[in-house]
């Protein structure tokens, strides 16, 4: 018959022959199951996880509240798409509005982190009648179409992307310009001053939307100074500040959010990966009268706010509060800054920066600062011979991300950091004494 499917024999077909070239698979591993910080593998090898699903799985792996809340859930009420409310999502935005910075007590829910940064660029541009986003150099928001356009931490992210009214300013990074932390911040708000007098006019800008440390752009913390003078900006000009807290949230920074690491409240805030607990599921905060500039289905998601996902969700971010894990992020993060900067004194190619739990190791060229990413390449793989699960990001692929569970233990954060040494100190050739 024409255009009849071909038979298949599942046991003649390869592995994972089914799977398209761009699904993602960092460690080459197939994952079988999982257990607090640590990942057992198909060959039966355990693995020490110290990238957490990108800075997904603060909990760690099948934590039991979460396990608990997700079974209870399954056996009432699965999916209903926007047709129905529900109580785990009342629950929810209620436990939210707990944890967010007090100008934050309105959600919206969705599916993923790009979902989430569509619904709150649309937002702040209903909220305001103005079009105009300014962006930063570096960042990373998502890979749909509106997300993409405000996203620049790689160049081909963006190719065939309409900018469609976003303009890109600098964000201050000290180690790129040789500058203290605070200079970097100047130079990089009279570079944004630059940007309104010449490109974009304030009174046409509907918000700043920011990473407080960007990802997937490095681990580069903004700094109180420079989202100081963005608040400063936004409040100047009528404008509103996005804070993109899809990896920043939840603890990882050492508190609930980078806002409150940093003590700067934001107008609009984006939640997702930690927030779900491991399930999908993402959300847009705002105030009331920032959010009701959209009306009754004038956005939605079919699988925003699903009822497994927001159980989950709530258990999660109960467990969190019951065991410290904010303040555990902002511990054992300082101990581990500690130990790499330690590092870097012994290795001059290193950079090390970070906030609680979000920390980035670059790998440079010293004399000249430009970047090496075949060592970061090599520090990941030889940290993976040991049983070590690290990623890579920035622009150049060459800063080795620390992103563990923060539920990992001292013993496991000191044996992932001795790992990390090794794998440094052999991917540059030193030797260790």
């Amino acid at each position: 018959m024409v255009g009849a499917a071909r038979p298949k024999d599942v046991f003649t077909t390869s592995q994972g022959e089914e799977l398209a070239r761009a699904q993602p698979n960092i460690a080459g591993l197939e994952a079988v199951r999982g257990d607090g910080a640590w990942i057992e593998a198909s060959d039966g090898r355990r693995y020490l996880d110290m990238a957490a699903g990108i800075a997904t799985c603060n909990l760690g792996h099948s934590h039991p509240a979460v396990v608990a809340a997700v079974l209870e859930q399954l056996g009432s009420l699965i999916h209903l798409g926007g047709v129905c409310g529900h109580a785990p999502q009342r629950r929810l935005a209620a436990r939210l509005a707990q944890i967010t910075p007090e100008r934050i007590d309105r959600f919206l829910f969705s599916t993923t982190g790009s979902e989430a940064n569509e619904a709150a660029l649309r937002l702040a541009r209903a909220a305001t009648g103005r079009s105009g986003v300014v962006a930063f150099r570096g960042s990373f928001h998502g890979r749909t179409q509106g997300a993409l356009a405000a996203t620049t931490s790689k160049a081909a992210f963006r190719q065939g992307v309409w900018a469609g009214d976003v303009h890109v300013a600098a964000f201050p990074r000290p180690d790129e310009l040789g500058l203290p932390e605070d200079r970097a911040a100047d130079v990089a708000l009279g570079e944004l001053d630059l940007l309104h007098r010449h490109q974009l006019a304030p009174v046409e800008t509907a918000c700043y939307v920011i990473e407080p440390v960007q990802g997937h752009g490095g681990c580069h913390p903004a700094g109180n100074r420079f989202l100081e003078g963005l608040r400063k900006r936004a409040d100047t000009n009528g404008a509103l500040l996005l804070f993109d807290e899809i990896q920043t949230g939840f603890g990882r920074t050492g508190d609930w959010f980078a806002a409150g690491t940093y003590g700067i409240e934001p107008d609009i805030m984006t939640m997702a990966k930690a927030i779900g607990g491991g399930f999908p599921l993402s959300a847009v905060g705002a105030s009331r009268d920032v959010m009701n500039a959209l009306g009754p289905g004038d956005h939605g998601s079919t699988f925003g706010g699903n009822p497994v996902s927001c159980a989950a969700a709530v258990a999660g971010i109960d467990a969190m509060e019951a065991e410290a894990l904010p303040q555990e992020a902002r511990r054992l993060g300082e101990a581990a800054l500690a130990r790499l900067n330690h590092l870097s004194e012994r290795l001059p190619e290193l950079r090390v920066r970070g906030l609680g739990l979000m920390i980035g190791v670059e790998v440079v060229h010293r004399p000249t600062g430009s970047p090496v990413p075949e060592i970061a390449a090599s520090i990941q793989r030889e940290a993976l011979r040991e049983g070590v699960l690290l990623i890579t990001s920035g622009s150049d692929g060459n800063v080795v991300r620390v992103l563990p569970p923060l539920v990992i233990t001292d013993a496991e954060l000191n044996h992932g950091i001795d790992v990390i040494e090794r794998a440094a100190l052999r991917a540059t050739g030193v030797r260790s004494v």
